[in-house]
């Protein structure tokens, strides 16, 4: 871990515009609170374009307020100039984290840019912190140096990943703690396990998607059930998913399995709920980092992109991941069978799966899901062997300090 010594670099602004409900935010809060963990003396400034989304995740954070301190942090609304140009008027960052291409505020470019820093000699160092993906051009794009209005202006591109020619993931102290401690998650979860029973005695599953028809999902996980004679437990999350499994549910008049939908949780109390899980069914940036690291088998839903471009870096993650019992369930729940794929991701799959629309991919992940749910010994170990290697890539925060050091 890198010693700041220099005073410009005591002081780092993190930039955080929501787009994807929690995952932006999430993996924002989460960096705050590694890089408090790794030195607490570096003062954070975030400036957050929704603190109505943040406060999900974050109880005590007050949206109505364009400046306020929330654990030792400065805490900007991004839409209040006002209260920003205030404070960083007398304070131009030195060190700004600008994370997935969330670009600068018209304040804040106004004042990096302006005439008085661009003469003053001083040196402003931009971090583009960028989406996590698999895909081989983040080794290519890692510490990239980008283009600038001012030589006063430094800008890198910064990029999470799995492999040791990227940053690697957040590894903050309480996701670690979650992890590999028992007793720690039971005490995170006291509170919780009140209100959402939750029991060593069960398979628990864990479902926090986009919107989608679970109707192969309650047909292999109540076959499960039976086979196995297993007592399941599902948890569903809030978020944009919930409202079509609440509606696939009521199609199932005698489900064989437990269901409880759970409240917002504060992010520490997620990481120990995900981490007490036997399967997953995952989205957004910061969950999907999390389930990679846990070694429990799940299954990604990606935010879809035009033509269905997200099949590719869908397959990217999933060569990586190396177990093919997963590959063809998880091209089908990503499907949107309305649009027409583009090119790259039919040439990145290639042939796999026959499946030509919404009703035979529906039987097909049905069968997929039993099989997979039937064997889970089997598939463990591939999720347990990513997750190792990518727990001993080390931790993105520590990297990222180590080479903002560097920029002179």
């Amino acid at each position: 871990m890198p010693e700041l010594n220099s005073s410009e670099i005591n002081e780092i602004t993190i930039l955080c515009k929501i787009i994807d409900n929690f995952g932006d935010i999430g993996v924002v809060y989460r960096l705050c609170r590694s890089l408090t963990d790794i030195n607490s003396s570096i003062k954070l400034n975030l400036v957050v374009n929704d603190l109505e989304v943040f406060k999900k995740i974050a109880g005590e954070i007050n949206p109505s307020l364009g400046f306020q301190t929330y654990r030792g942090w400065n805490i900007f609304d991004w839409n209040n100039a006002d209260a920003c140009r205030k404070y960083f008027q007398k304070n131009i960052p030195a060190v700004i984290l600008q994370t997935f291409q969330c670009g600068l505020p018209d304040w804040l470019d106004e004042l990096i840019y302006g005439e008085d820093f661009s003469s003053s000699g001083k040196l402003c160092r931009i971090l583009n912190i960028e989406y996590l993906t698999a895909e081989k051009w983040a080794e290519d794009f890692h510490l990239l140096r980008g283009g600038s209005r001012s030589k006063n202006v430094r800008k890198y591109f910064f990029m999470p990943g799995f492999t040791g020619k990227t940053g690697g993931l957040i590894l903050d102290k309480a996701f670690l703690s979650a992890l590999t401690d028992k007793n720690y998650r039971k005490d995170r979860l006291k509170e919780l396990t009140e209100t959402v029973p939750l029991s060593d005695e069960e398979f628990r599953i864990l479902v926090f998607s986009y919107p989608k028809n679970f109707t192969f999902f309650f047909n292999a996980v109540s076959s499960f059930t039976e086979r196995d004679r297993k007592k399941v437990h599902v948890y569903v999350a809030s978020g944009a998913g919930l409202e079509s499994f609440k509606k696939t549910e009521k199609e199932f008049k005698e489900k064989k399995f437990a269901v409880d939908y759970l409240p917002y949780l504060s992010q520490e109390v997620w990481d120990a709920f995900l981490c007490s899980m036997d399967f997953l069914f995952i989205r957004g940036e910061d969950s999907f980092a999390r389930a990679a690291l846990t070694g429990i088998p799940f299954l990604w839903n990606i935010y879809q992109q035009d033509e269905e471009f997200q099949l590719v870096k869908l397959k990217a993650f999933h060569d990586l991941l190396n177990c093919p019992a997963t590959d063809e369930i998880a091209w089908l729940y990503n499907r949107n069978f309305d649009v027409k794929c583009c090119p790259e991701a039919v040439d990145a799959w290639g042939n796999i799966s026959g499946c030509k629309n919404e009703e035979e991919a529906q039987e097909k992940m049905e069968e997929c899901l039993k099989e997979i749910l039937f064997n889970l010994d089997e598939i463990r170990p591939a999720f347990k062997d990513f997750a190792a290697k990518t727990l001993n890539l080390g931790n993105l925060s520590e990297k990222m300090l180590d080479f903002l050091v560097l920029i002179k």
